[in-house]
């Protein structure tokens, strides 16, 4: 019979104390004595201790990533182990690192990646990710400083990931210019961002042909169809941007228009969004989505401009412009309380802007609208 958890918390507590700092080893032993007992958050907050250390041992990645998955069958450690790095690529700390990474736990996952760029099998990868992680920072000497490194062999997600950070620096010309020149430019991630980037570039006509070309190397990517609908829309060409939003919509109803790709060095990639402030906080929400669903709004079809505006307040749900939007495509659904509520929390987030005051207004109508339809049941 396991002994009770308050007692194993107080063990827990007094073998920290005695330890202290401890070595990477030490402390992933006692990372695994906390989950043994069943306490997954000390033994995750313990692993992550012992890979942000100097010189940490393979296995410590190891059993960060098996935490992390909530596994807790590993071995303990001894020093002999961790004097010898284990070559396999299980437990690698570029896994470790994209996990992190996508917390928005930027030291560890900045150990990580610097720990697998020793390793030839992770080092593209590793660099790819370090150079996203100072993107994400802000840090743009140092990132591309890190895709140099991972350039020096050709791989999509580095590719993606310095156009996109050119784009998002403000410059979709030199974005296009370096999609001109990828050895994979055929791939579907790099056409639907050469053609995002024509969009932004006010160049729909030639946003239009690579999109499709993105499509029709992956016919599941959402935001193309997203993006083709928003160019079309861009032409005047009412139908065609309507039947690629759909098209949308039923792929993807948590689109979300621009993300890094990162390589975990084996499988799939991985997909991160573009904008990580703080671990927890929401992506804010794209301008790309509130032009569509401002633009389907204005053509009266509010389904989908409903569908756009709910993906756009999952992310923010205070979003003032999407929250003011999808209350006016309520009203025109006849929906009047719920339109209520949308303009009452507008008011309630910015009642001094000019949504705020517009909101009052609408309120006001709603509410009698609401009484009048109420009566008339």
């Amino acid at each position: 019979m396991a002994p009770p958890r308050s007692r194993d918390a107080a063990v827990l507590a007094a073998l920290e104390r005695r330890l202290g700092a401890g070595s990477p080893t030490t402390l992933t032993n006692l990372a695994w004595f906390a989950a043994r007992r069943g306490d997954y958050a000390a033994a995750l907050g313990l692993a992550r201790r012992a890979v942000a250390l100097p010189h940490a041992p393979r296995a410590a990645y190891r059993t960060l990533e098996r935490l992390a998955a909530g596994r807790a069958e590993g071995l303990l450690l001894t020093a002999d182990d961790a004097a010898v790095p284990s070559p396999s690529r299980s437990g690698s700390p570029l896994a470790a690192a994209v996990a992190a990474h996508r917390h928005a736990e930027f030291a560890v996952a900045e150990a990580c990646y610097r720990a697998a760029a020793g390793d030839v099998a992770f080092a593209v990868a590793a660099w790819n990710g370090l150079a996203v992680l100072h993107e994400h920072r802000n840090e743009q000497q140092a990132a591309d400083a890190a895709w140099l490194h991972a350039l020096a062999t050709p791989a999509i997600a580095a590719e993606h990931n310095r156009a996109l950070a050119a784009l998002r620096r403000g410059a979709p010309g030199r974005t296009r210019a370096l999609l001109a020149q990828s050895a994979h430019h055929a791939s579907a991630p790099l056409l639907f961002l050469a053609g995002y980037a024509a969009l932004v570039e006010h160049d729909a006509a030639a946003a239009v042909p690579l999109l499709h070309q993105a499509i029709a190397a992956d016919p599941a990517l959402p935001r193309a169809h997203f993006t083709l609908g928003l160019a079309h829309e861009r032409l005047g060409e009412h139908a065609p941007a309507l039947e690629a939003t759909r098209r949308a919509l039923m792929l993807s109803p948590w689109y979300l228009p621009q993300v890094w790709l990162l390589d975990p060095g084996y499988g799939p990639l991985v997909e991160i969004a573009a904008d990580v402030p703080q671990a927890g906080d929401p992506a804010p929400a794209d301008d790309v989505l509130l032009a569509l669903g401002r633009s389907l709004l204005e053509r009266a079809h509010l389904g989908e401009a409903l569908a756009v505006f709910d993906q756009v307040l999952v992310q923010q749900p205070s979003q003032t412009a999407a929250l003011f939007h999808r209350g006016v495509v309520l009203a025109k659904l006849r929906r009047y309380g719920e339109a209520l509520e949308d303009w009452e929390a507008v008011e309630r987030v910015d009642p001094d802007s000019p949504l705020g005051a517009m909101s009052r207004r609408h309120a006001r109508s709603a509410r009698e609208l609401a009484t009048l339809f109420t009566a008339e049941q």
